[in-house]
């Protein structure tokens, strides 16, 4: 499992040669990321944080199961393209099984920018109520959870394509992501502003 690598061990990973982990895992880790952040400045910030604490741990646990399930989902496509297709029968199994790989390998990054958006939104309400000597860390949770919604919206966009004849998937998982995305993009800006404000 990639979370159970030493980090410089994930980073040879990332790093190889071969096509997973890529930048789904590392998105994924990216919101992980964030929301540690957002739970180490909700608990430097003093009593009432108990909440928050608890949504950051479970964002952070989600987060980075889905970097190990992301690589999984990247490798089940993979596999389905290895099937055999040399007769019709071969030839529908195979479409059967890549089109439900593909399917899992936009769900998963398409969970990752759900729960990156609620990271960023916990990383919103450190930045303004949180520790005030912590706001340079909730400006890089929300940096961090920011990146980790674009990047996975790339892999929620590379993977449409493999998803013929689920059209209704796939419409209402553009428009999901586009959702997510205009969130995203108000919050950033929210967050980055309110702290090149106080740190400038």
């Amino acid at each position: 499992m990639l979370t159970e690598l030493k980090i410089t061990d994930f980073a040879g990973e990332l790093g190889s040669s071969k096509p997973a982990p890529g930048g789904g895992s590392a998105s994924a880790l990216a919101g992980a990321l964030a929301a540690s952040l957002v739970k180490m400045v909700a608990q430097l910030s003093g009593e009432g944080w108990d909440e928050l604490i608890a949504r950051a741990q479970r964002l952070t646990d989600q987060l980075l199961h889905l970097t190990n399930r992301d690589t999984d989902a990247f490798n089940q496509v993979m596999a389905a393209l290895k099937l055999p297709k040399g007769t019709e029968d071969e030839k529908r199994e195979r479409r059967r099984m890549l089109r439900q790989a593909n399917r899992l390998a936009t769900e998963v990054p398409l969970q990752v920018m759900e729960f990156s958006l609620q990271a960023l939104a916990l990383a919103r309400e450190v930045a303004f109520r949180g520790n005030k000597n912590c706001l340079s860390d909730a400006g890089v949770a929300g940096l961090m959870a920011a990146a980790a919604c674009k990047g996975a919206a790339y892999n929620v966009l590379i993977n449409l394509p493999g998803l013929r004849g689920e059209e209704e998937f796939v419409a209402s998982a553009r428009e999901r992501m586009a959702e997510i995305l205009e969130d995203v993009q108000i919050l950033e800006s929210t967050i980055a502003a309110h702290v090149a404000q106080a740190l400038g």
